[in-house]
């Protein structure tokens, strides 16, 4: 499919996804930090999360997917990233997954590493909604809404006690403390937070010096 043909989704559309994809995976109890490797292999329309040596290096690209003759598609990973560098690979790896579960048929003739980066590309110049999608999937699979709400009310709580109702270094803590229980990165952290509109809600709270967050 040429992808000015790929869907448009909205934020509610892919958060319905990605939780829809969470309760399968996890039909009991929802624990942090997700595998979202469990996730991929458990999807049938992935076969294999392969590292591949020196991939950023020669393709300027952390993770890459491609469609193989059986339907099923393979995540090819920078060796390095994988090794050393964990949220950005866990990410890297959610993202490529929203890409097939939102956009299988854009990347349906993608055979090859080339066919899939020449696709990449033309996708960044002209249609990048597609890649808008294919993170905020990453960000909703590895930090669901459902255990976010709940860890910001108590870590909020807590800073306030411990910083005053300094809004840079409370957000900075913020981040940076909730991206190491999910395994992401401090920015992955600040945009989830951002997108389900959490951020206004603790401005508005430093603001009026409110020692908790409403529910």
């Amino acid at each position: 499919m040429d992808p000015s043909h790929g869907r448009r989704y909205s934020k509610r559309d892919i958060e319905v996804a990605a939780c829809d994809i969470l309760k399968k995976q996890y039909p009991t109890t929802l624990s942090r930090p997700i595998d979202i490797d469990r996730i991929v292999y458990n999807h049938g329309g992935v076969d294999d999360i392969r590292p591949i040596p020196l991939l950023e290096d020669r393709f300027r690209v952390a993770a890459v997917l491609y469609v193989k003759e059986n339907g099923k598609a393979d995540i090819l990973v920078d060796e390095d990233t994988l090794d050393f560098q964990h949220a950005r690979a866990s990410f890297s790896i959610a993202h490529e997954f929203g890409h097939i579960v939102l956009h299988k048929e854009v990347w349906s003739r993608c055979k090859t590493i080339e066919d899939s980066l020449t696709l990449h590309q033309r996708i960044n110049r002209s249609y990048k909604f597609i890649e808008g999608a294919a993170n905020r999937f990453a960000g909703a699979i590895l930090v669901p809404v459902s255990l976010l709400s709940k860890d910001i009310q108590d870590i909020y709580a807590g800073l306030v006690k411990i910083y005053g109702f300094d809004g840079d270094l409370i957000c900075h803590k913020m981040y940076s403390d909730l991206a190491k229980g999910y395994g992401v990165s401090p920015e992955t952290m600040r945009i989830r937070i951002s997108v389900l509109d959490l951020q206004k809600k603790i401005e508005l709270a430093l603001r009026y010096k409110l020692q908790y967050l409403e529910p």
